[in-house]
């Protein structure tokens, strides 16, 4: 079965993948009214105006003082180059320190980091453990990097049911590349007869409390803050 690589998604993600939109400056904030209220606030607001300088002034003032939404968001000016100079180790740092804290975006791109070896030494176990921390809180890209590797025995014994059920979740959430993936493994059941018919049938049923489990829980309750809104067409 081919798949779609998880290098495939990853490598073009800031790039604008033709069928992920992911938002660079995603800040994981409860509400429009907490957002409002909170320091990093001002860093959002800087973003908006294309004020980078201010933005890694703001960001860098809160990451150091341990907040974790301001550690994603320095993390992330660090990799783009925005408002400082681009620089891989650092992002690196502050995505661990995110990650660490539970942001889930940072558990991604430290898993992307760990898994691609970039200014860091490869390492498949770790990018499995940060994929599989990212997923488990909705993040739909690492859902289908997660699925990759099991689909394809990646650090992992391959195991197509689990790969199956985190594409799911992904292609529940719109991403394209899950869905296609998803599809790969249900023609590959169909075409085993009644064996494979079955085993699809009850994949379907797990592939429900997934849902339940790891996506349900992770949807917007409410309007989302300017620090979630929708990225731009093509970025």
């Amino acid at each position: 079965m081919q798949y779609l690589l998880r290098r495939y998604c990853v490598a073009r993600l800031l790039l604008g993948c033709a069928f992920i939109i992911f938002p660079m400056f995603a800040v994981h904030a409860a509400s429009v009214d907490a957002a409002d209220d909170s320091p990093i606030e001002a860093g959002i607001t800087a973003v908006d105006n294309e004020n980078y300088a201010k933005a890694f002034a703001v960001f860098s003032r809160l990451a150091k003082n341990g907040d974790a939404e301001a550690q994603y968001n320095l993390a992330m000016l660090y990799r783009t180059g925005k408002g400082v100079e681009k620089d891989l180790s650092a992002s690196f740092k502050w995505f661990q320190q995110a990650a660490e804290q539970g942001i889930p975006d940072a558990q991604y791109y430290l898993a992307h980091m760990y898994d691609n070896g970039e200014t860091v030494e490869k390492n498949l176990s770790k990018a499995f453990e940060w994929y599989h921390k990212a997923a488990e809180q909705g993040q739909g890209l690492a859902q289908i990097n997660l699925g990759v590797m099991y689909a394809n025995g990646i650090s992992v014994p391959q195991n197509i049911e689990q790969a199956y059920l985190w594409f799911h979740v992904a292609a529940a959430q719109g991403y394209r590349a899950a869905f296609e993936n998803r599809l790969v493994i249900e023609t590959a059941l169909k075409e085993q007869g009644e064996e494979g018919a079955a085993m699809l049938e009850s994949l379907k049923k797990q592939a429900r409390d997934y849902f339940l489990q790891y996506v349900q829980p992770f949807a917007p309750k409410t309007a989302p803050s300017r620090g979630r809104r929708e990225p731009p067409a093509g970025h």
